[in-house]
């Protein structure tokens, strides 16, 4: 049964109309909501360094299978920080296949995204290049649609299945130690020392757990090319171009622009949440970069992307100067070596990726998953060093394929030219950018845009099915991701009993592409 109202908590348009799903729990759904059971102690203890995301949904995880956990952070208390964090549906079915109390949590304060169209445009015209349709991976495989929540709601959450009673406040595992007797000892930058069965290194991309690992070697942290200015803006006010702008219709948006491009997503409350990539070199010399030339970077984003689509200029003039903050794009290039015995990796500090895909997240959850699914097959306190072998195998492909999908992303939208001729490459002689800057007058498509939106056309909703779950259950778990379909600890579902969502205005013609490919609007 489906009802609807007209005041909706999660609705960022009061007077937009809601619906909800009342039907009865199952009990296939009922079976899987259990109460987490009591610490075996023939399962293995879990030291985890980190209390982040990662180290968190790997602690509930681990948890939830009957394994004592220990959690170290560094700082001494949770605060709200940073924006909204997206999780799309194969972190959600990770989560839910994790524990089905904290995804129902997480669906309930979440602001759904996934079921409104989502796309590229052009950066300047502001008219859609390609929109793509995130709700079919969902509807196909029983996976959740797309949502955005706080991230400090998310850790939250993730603390609660965690218990703080396990969860030391205040301390970083500096180094670790293996013992003759199969035990692994974390030691503390305060000097103590903790022992347990297997240590988890969730601590970042600039991980102490992983340079001991790898003999001391810093791993380079690979720079993207790219600064970031982040902010969360108030969006509430009449739109000038609402058929690109309105958020009851549209979710998620990236405007394509040469050297630079802006990516927008609704978060619910007539909030916007956006990140401009600027491209910079290494080391930030660039004027941009420095911000020298200008008081704020809310002024010199106003500069930068003068000239572009209404919708870029009026979220920036929403914002609160004070509230862009800026920030380097680096990923880890995939290495193998993720395990030293009893001692893994997970999360930023194996798998880090850059944002464009919105996995960072949703890769650690799917990682926490397999971890806890490996270390509970283990017969008494044995066979540690060959689940974290399993896990570490049953991974890396699946990270590694979605890190080379987030920096193709990238370079596919910093390269992208609306006309022939529209910013010639700097490193072309003086000679043949005037010819190519007289070109662009004549407003003949550029080839490669009209290439890529054909590919786009063919390949993205391939993309999508695979990112989000798994391209069909065609491909083995190693290759296609952990519990993003309907696997042995999840029940298919799109939505969860009484929690309202929007009612879209939307029908399936306004998710298609129009037109002959290469030139469809």
């Amino acid at each position: 049964m489906v009802s609807s109202s007209d005041d909706d908590e999660n609705n960022s348009n009061a007077n937009e109309k809601s619906y909800s799903v009342d039907y009865e729990v199952s009990p296939e759904v009922e079976a899987t909501r259990k109460p987490t059971p009591p610490t075996n102690p023939n399962l293995p203890k879990v030291l985890v360094a980190g209390g982040g995301i990662a180290g968190l949904i790997t602690a509930a995880a681990c948890k939830r299978k009957g394994m004592e956990v220990v959690v170290f952070e560094k700082v001494t208390k949770y605060k709200p920080f940073g924006g909204p964090i997206q999780l799309q549906c194969n972190s959600q079915g990770a989560l839910d296949s994790i524990d089905p109390r904290m995804a129902e949590e997480v669906f309930a304060r979440g602001i759904i995204t996934g079921d409104r169209v989502n796309g590229l445009l052009d950066g300047i015209s502001g008219e859609w290049f390609y929109r793509f349709d995130t709700r079919q991976p969902c509807y196909m495989n029983g996976l959740p649609l797309t949502l955005v929540l706080s991230r400090y709601d998310l850790l939250d959450i993730l603390r609660e299945g965690v218990g703080d009673e396990n969860i030391m406040m205040g301390t970083i595992v500096d180094e670790y130690e293996h013992t003759n007797d199969g035990k692994v000892i974390a030691k503390l930058t305060d000097g103590t020392t903790h022992e347990g069965d297997v240590l988890i290194g969730c601590d970042g991309i600039r991980s102490k757990i992983r340079k001991q690992m790898r003999n001391g070697q810093e791993t380079k942290l690979a720079y993207a090319g790219y600064a970031v200015y982040t902010a969360v803006c108030d969006y509430s006010q009449p739109f000038r171009e609402p058929q690109y702008t309105d958020p009851s219709k549209i979710g998620y948006q990236v405007f394509l622009g040469p050297k630079q491009y802006f990516v927008s997503s609704d978060v619910g409350e007539g909030k916007q949440q956006y990140y401009a990539f600027l491209e910079v070199p290494e080391g930030g010399q660039d004027i941009y970069a420095s911000c020298d030339d200008w008081p704020t970077y809310k002024e010199m984003l106003l500069d930068r992307f003068n000239g572009w689509a209404p919708a870029i200029k009026e979220r920036l003039e929403c914002t609160k100067p004070e509230d862009i903050e800026l920030r380097d794009v680096c990923d880890v290039l995939p290495d193998p070596r993720w395990v030293d015995r009893r001692v893994a990796l997970l999360g930023d500090s194996a798998h880090a990726v850059q944002p464009n895909l919105g996995q960072g997240g949703g890769q650690a959850i799917e990682s926490a998953y397999v971890l806890a699914d490996e270390l509970s097959k283990c017969e008494g306190k044995k066979g540690v060093e060959l689940a974290l072998v399993r896990y570490a195998t049953r991974r890396f492909l699946r990270t590694s394929s979605i890190h080379g999908l987030s920096r193709f992303s990238s370079l596919m939208n910093t390269f992208y030219r609306r006309y022939l001729g529209d910013e010639p490459y700097d490193w072309y002689p003086e000679p043949v950018r005037k010819f190519w800057e007289s070109v662009a007058k004549l407003k003949i498509p550029h080839p490669g845009s009209v290439m890529g939106q054909i590919i786009l056309m063919g390949s993205m909703p391939v993309i999508l099915e695979y990112v989000g779950a798994g391209f069909f259950g065609l491909l083995p778990e190693w290759l296609a991701g952990a519990a993003t379909g309907n696997g042995k600890d999840r029940v298919p579902r799109n939505q969860v009993p009484g929690i309202s969502a929007p009612l879209r205005d939307l029908k399936p013609d306004d998710f298609k592409m129009k037109g002959i490919p290469g030139i469809a609007k």
